[in-house]
């Protein structure tokens, strides 16, 4: 009977099935990291952040992987129960992150709609999937005609597009740094004599999102 190893080396590039022999290879384990780090920054971020679909992809390659070896398990093997536990651990993970991002989608729309349609115009990356931009654009257009029916003055659906639903930036949030970083602006966003502070390896510290939302975005440090 073949034995269900969760440590045995999961292929990137088989599991996002590209031909590109330059992939980078990487383990179940730092697979699973990186899609807790992508789950937990997104749950505690206050706006939505650049999409992970490739880990994403990844995950679920992984998940159909160790699938596909516990179905070669004797039902009466304990390892079975074990491994299923973990497969359904990895699908809340991913549930729960696209759910979070869907949640931030619906209430922040037209502010989100507006920032990637500027990010699209300068070419730069956009921050949500083909489908979640998709879902962005049904969205909208459902409050629109929602709007259109249950009221007769169209000031309101303008009013609730160039009046957005805004996420709060200045909020707190709890990170960890990944790295060293130096001189990072603790921006309150109530004056503009703003303090600097240098964050070692492993450092915690609880700052305002604002002043660290950059550091979040390339990977520096991550929330917790």
């Amino acid at each position: 009977m073949e034995n269900l190893n969760l440590s045995d080396d999961l292929d990137l590039e088989n599991a996002l099935q590209d031909e590109n022999d330059e992939d980078e290879q990487l383990t179940p384990a730092e697979v699973i990291e990186l899609m807790e780090e992508a789950w937990l920054n997104e749950k505690f971020a206050p706006e939505i952040l650049p999409h992970k679909f490739d880990v994403v992809e990844c995950l679920l390659g992984q998940i159909t992987y160790m699938e596909d070896n516990i179905q070669n398990l004797e039902s009466k093997d304990f390892r079975k129960t074990i491994h299923q536990l973990e497969v359904d651990r990895l699908r809340f993970l991913v549930c729960s992150y696209l759910r979070t991002r869907i949640e931030k989608i619906e209430a922040y729309c037209n502010h989100i709609m507006k920032q990637e349609s500027e990010r699209i115009s300068k070419g730069e990356d956009q921050y949500l999937t083909e489908s979640e931009f998709q879902f962005l654009k049904d969205f909208i257009q459902s409050l629109d005609s929602h709007f259109e029916k249950v009221t007769s003055f169209t000031v309101v659906t303008e009013d609730w597009k160039s009046q957005p639903v805004v996420p709060n930036v200045h909020s707190f949030v709890f990170l960890k740094s990944k790295q060293e970083v130096e001189g990072v602006i603790i921006d309150d966003g109530r004056n503009d004599e703003n303090d600097l502070v240098d964050l070692d390896k492993g450092s915690q510290l609880i700052i305002s999102y604002n002043s660290v939302a950059n550091l979040i975005k390339k990977g520096d440090v991550h929330l917790i």
